[in-house]
């Protein structure tokens, strides 16, 4: 029989490949992560960097509640660390705001549902969640931290009362996903 840590170790480092994966494939060729010339194959201090963020937010949510600006917080820092740690691996030497908050709160929102961690306070803001709530925030581009807040400020005024997280999961379609 397997152990309940086993399996929650290895579903945690499957839900983060997928993190990153979303979150590091901005399909906007104008802003990409990494800068040109990286290639895959050399960016092995990059996803160390990355699975350390990810440890790092297990961590953090699994001892309990974070409020919004401890969450905006850790959004905002982690960004900062991650950019000079790896700046020069990085278009324009920046991991932008707008992916590190796809990266955090899209995690967030597997380690959630999988009912490892409790409700987190954000959702991750990306073009489906952009359109569905009409408003103004590019995620692939956006590098500041007020624009980040007025983008959630903005998202709560669309959710009737519900919280983000679950707002988000109620309305959150793929284009390819049956309705």
């Amino acid at each position: 029989m397997a152990n309940e840590g086993d399996k929650k170790r290895f579903l945690c480092y499957e839900l983060g490949l997928l993190s990153l994966k979303a979150a590091l494939s901005t399909r906007n060729s104008e802003a990409p992560v990494y800068m040109k010339g990286i290639e895959f194959h050399q960016r092995k201090k990059e996803k160390e960097i990355f699975r350390g963020v990810l440890g790092k937010l297990e961590e953090m949510y699994a001892k309990g509640c974070v409020t919004e600006v401890q969450h905006v917080n850790f959004i905002a820092v982690t960004a900062d660390e991650v950019s000079n740690a790896i700046g020069e691996s990085l278009h324009k030497g920046r991991f932008r705001i707008g992916v590190m908050q796809k990266l955090i709160n899209l995690h967030l929102k597997y380690l959630w549902v999988a009912g490892y961690i409790k409700e987190p306070p954000h959702c991750p803001i990306d073009g489906i969640i952009r359109d569905k709530a009409r408003i103004q925030y590019d995620w692939t581009t956006n590098d500041s931290i007020d624009d980040y807040r007025q983008a959630i400020a903005d998202l709560k005024s669309k959710t009737n009362g519900r919280s983000l997280s679950v707002w988000e999961l109620e309305v959150f379609r793929r284009k390819d996903e049956i309705q």
